[in-house]
């Protein structure tokens, strides 16, 4: 009898623990690994990161050069400035020793841990090199382009339709209470050429007013309307040139709304002599 008894629990223990062993399997193989097979019709991620970059001398300081991430597709960034230095801020400044030619690497990645990678030299030389403050409209608070003593800290409203160029961001002008107003540092008697991406609504005068001048005279060096594009589903890029007055220290860059809705983007200043 004690047999038959040891033979019967012996069994029953055996087929509780397949019943347990089997349920364990089963909650891992629905469960465990479920998150590593794909869901059903997800797709492959064919878009990735692409590392670029612009760079600025500092107005104040020529050894302060000031970086401006142009990168697509990316979160985040890994600056190595050489000698140790880096960053992983977006749009860092950096100061070098003085003047010469410094290779600058980025990486930008994005959230599936997709990277890109590029090498640029960068030049630091003893001069002064007019540049723009947040020429991609990405920057917070959007001060730069609030002018002076206009009472506002943010002249115009964000847009990401349609898409802006090589990354940038976008001002959108669509009242009279929108403008861009910056003053920069520039070279008495000196030729400039300002350059930006713009596309406007099709009806109206123009897609704006520019306005460059002596930011301390007053005195113009250009005074025009921006004309439309001829479609508003695409920026278009364009140029004017004009030359500073003999005694001229800053530049004063407005466009102000003229009627028609418009949007600027990726602006910058070269000088042409």
């Amino acid at each position: 009898m004690k047999n038959k008894q040891n033979i019967f629990r012996k069994t029953t223990l055996l087929l509780f623990s397949i019943v347990v062993t089997s349920s364990f399997v089963g909650c891992v193989g629905s469960d465990t690994f479920r998150d590593d097979l794909p869901d059903s019709n997800s797709k492959v991620d064919t878009i990735f990161p692409e590392a670029n970059f612009d760079y600025s001398a500092d107005q104040t300081d020529f050894t302060i050069i000031n970086f401006t991430d142009l990168s697509t597709e990316a979160s985040s960034y890994a600056w190595d400035f050489g000698g140790g230095a880096t960053s992983t801020d977006r749009d860092p400044s950096f100061q070098f020793p003085g003047e010469g030619t410094f290779p600058v690497t980025l990486v930008s990645s994005d959230g599936n841990g997709e990277t890109s990678t590029v090498t640029i030299n960068v030049e630091v030389v003893d001069e002064l090199v007019a540049a723009f403050q947040c020429p991609d409209f990405l920057c917070d608070p959007r001060t730069p382009w609030a002018g002076e003593d206009r009472g506002t800290t943010s002249s115009y409203s964000a847009s990401s339709s349609p898409t802006p160029p090589e990354g940038n961001g976008a001002a959108k002008l669509s009242s009279s209470s929108n403008f861009l107003d910056q003053s920069i540092r520039v070279v008495a008697g000196a030729t400039y050429e300002v350059t930006f991406w713009y596309v406007s609504k099709t009806t109206g005068s123009s897609a704006g007013t520019l306005l460059i001048e002596d930011a301390d005279t007053g005195d113009d060096f250009l005074n025009q309307a921006i004309p439309l594009t001829d479609q508003a589903s695409a920026y278009v890029q364009t140029s004017f040139s004009f030359t500073t007055g003999d005694e001229t220290e800053n530049m004063r860059f407005n466009i102000e709304y003229a009627g028609t809705e418009c949007r600027f983007s990726k602006i910058s200043i070269d000088r042409l002599n």
